[in-house]
C-alpha cells in the first residue's frame, strides 16, 4: 500500500512517531500527485494523436470548417524566416525543458504566423514556434492560445503549397464575413505514419474575432 525504500524503513524504525509519520505521509502524498499530473498529460497527448489519427481517416481535405476550441497553455520561442531548422530545434528543446516535458516527439508542436502577416501576403512570416504543455497549471511565462470559435483547413503536401491554401482561406473568411485575429495555428498530425512529404499532412486553425456574426449560425 505504502511503497517505501529500505533507507526510509530504517529511518521510520529509528524514528518511530506520529509526526515522523505525517512527514513521510506528506511526501508520499506529494509524489503521488506529481505522478498522478504526469499521467494525465500522458493521456491527454495519446488522445490528442487519437484524435489526429481518427481525422485522417474521416478528413475532407477541401473543407474549411468552423470548431470551438478551449483555452490552451503554450511554451513558445521566436524564430524569424532566417533562422535554421537545427537553431529552431534548440530553442524549443531549451525551452521544454524548463518544464520537464520529457520526449518532444510524445507532445504537440508546431508554428504560428501572424493573421496581419497573412493578410499582407506574406506566407513566410513565421514567428514562433509552439509546444503544448498539458494539463500544466502553472501559466506564468506561457502563451495562453484564447478558447473561442476558430476556421480549420487542411494542406497535404510540400510547404510550397502552403500560400494557396492561405489564399483560399482569406477568401472563404472573407466570403463569409468573418474577421480572422491573433495568430494562425500549424502543425502537422501525419508524420509518425508516412514516408514522402508529398503525404505531409499540416492543421491550420485561426481564432475569429467576434464569432458569430449577425446572421451566421452556429
Amino acid at each position: 500500500m505504502l511503497e517505501m525504500r529500505k533507507p526510509e524503513i530504517q529511518d521510520f524504525m529509528k524514528n518511530r512517531s506520529a509526526e515522523y509519520m505525517k512527514t513521510l505521509l506528506a511526501e508520499k502524498l506529494s509524489d503521488l500527485d506529481r505522478q498522478i499530473r504526469h499521467l494525465q498529460a500522458v493521456r491527454k497527448t495519446l488522445h490528442n494523436h487519437y484524435q489526429d489519427m481518427e481525422t485522417l481517416l474521416t478528413i475532407d481535405l477541401t473543407k474549411i470548417s468552423i470548431v470551438e476550441k478551449e483555452e490552451c497553455c503554450l511554451v513558445t520561442v521566436d524564430i524569424d524566416r532566417d533562422t535554421a531548422f537545427e537553431k529552431e530545434v534548440e530553442l524549443i528543446t531549451a525551452e521544454t525543458a524548463k518544464y520537464q516535458l520529457g520526449r518532444l516527439h510524445d507532445a504537440s508542436y508546431g508554428s504560428m504566423i501572424p493573421v496581419t502577416s497573412l493578410q499582407k501576403g506574406d506566407f513566410d512570416g513565421y514567428t514562433k514556434l509552439f509546444i503544448e504543455i498539458p494539463f500544466l497549471k502553472q501559466k506564468n511565462g506561457l502563451y495562453i492560445q484564447p478558447r473561442g470559435s476558430y476556421l480549420r483547413a487542411f494542406h497535404k503536401g510540400g510547404w510550397d503549397g502552403i500560400p494557396l491554401r492561405y489564399k483560399q482561406i482569406l477568401d472563404f473568411a472573407q466570403k463569409q464575413g468573418l474577421a480572422l485575429s491573433g495568430f494562425s495555428y500549424e502543425k502537422g498530425i501525419n508524420e509518425t505514419v508516412i514516408d514522402r512529404v508529398e503525404d505531409y499532412l499540416v492543421q491550420i486553425e485561426i481564432p475569429i474575432l467576434g464569432f458569430p456574426p449577425p446572421g451566421i449560425p452556429l
